[in-house]
């Protein structure tokens, strides 16, 4: 079969090493040139093909920007597996960047599925992202369906989080295993979970890895496992910053006004223009 290239353009960002595709849908004629070009398949189809790192563009999830009413932007958000999420603080510190890059305003408001997000790009290795309030908190759980107990917190940033403390984060095997074990807990089979584990190196650094829910392996960093592992340091105190070392990098975690703020660096890539059949 005959391959044209797309006039549609899709942009590869980072954040710490989270990587994202972007679909820009803001403009009526961006909109149009998409439904022509990729209208066919559904979003789920899309993100399955695009995030796949041996055959496709490669990236842990996807983010269509749309218009808004009330705000600059709404985003659809998917990982990489095609599934729906309800938030991403490393997503939203990237698109924050990415808007800025193409649009020159710093300061942006934009509807998730959980609530709004509020973001200041100071540089690009400043990106502020102020969350919703976290959906809650259970302290001290143990798994009780599979093998030896395991002690965690459960965390909902936004998107679930079992948070596990370990004294070695870099123990990948064991670590996997562990998450691997909590992830199949009867409490978790209907919305999944994202294990994260932390080790603290002091009262206010800890570091941190998650094991990502949608993209079922662990990834360089997950700003909502950042939150919920300084969440979990914390234990309700709201007034101490942490400092949260993830594999792709360095994050800040603090609270305002009851909401949790994720800072830290981001990129935009590149941009890409796929190939289809005609």
């Amino acid at each position: 079969m005959p391959l044209t290239t797309s006039t549609f353009p899709i942009f590869k960002i980072s954040a710490t090493g989270n990587d994202f595709l972007v679909v820009d849908l803001l403009a009526p004629e961006k909109l149009k040139i998409w439904q022509n070009e990729f209208a066919p398949k559904s979003r789920r189809e899309l993100v399955r093909e695009w995030c796949d790192r041996n055959e496709g563009l490669g990236a842990d999830g996807l983010v269509f920007l749309e218009s808004d009413s009330q705000n600059d932007f709404a985003w659809d958000f998917y990982n990489s597996d095609g599934g729906s999420a309800e938030m991403c603080g490393n997503a939203a510190r990237g698109v924050s960047l990415y808007m800025q890059t193409t649009r020159g305003k710093s300061e942006w408001k934009f509807k998730t599925v959980v609530g709004i997000v509020n973001s200041q790009v100071h540089s690009a290795s400043d990106i502020a992202v102020t969350l919703p309030a976290l959906l809650g908190h259970e302290w001290d759980q143990l798994s009780n369906d599979t093998g030896s107990v395991v002690k965690f917190d459960f965390v909902r940033a936004g998107v679930p989080h079992a948070v596990v403390k370990t004294t070695d984060i870099a123990a990948r095997s064991e670590l996997r295993e562990i998450a691997q074990r909590l992830k199949k807990e009867s409490r978790f089979k209907k919305e999944g979970v994202n294990v994260t584990f932390l080790r603290a190196t002091s009262p206010n650094s800890i570091e941190s890895v998650t094991f990502e829910r949608g993209v079922e392996d662990f990834t360089r960093a997950c700003g909502t496992g950042a939150i919920a592992a300084a969440w979990t340091i914390l234990r309700g105190d709201q007034n101490r910053e942490v400092e949260v070392l993830v594999p792709g990098g360095r994050l800040t975690v603090i609270w305002k006004d009851g909401r949790p703020v994720l800072r830290g660096p981001a990129k935009v890539v590149a941009e890409m223009h796929v190939l289809r059949t005609t």
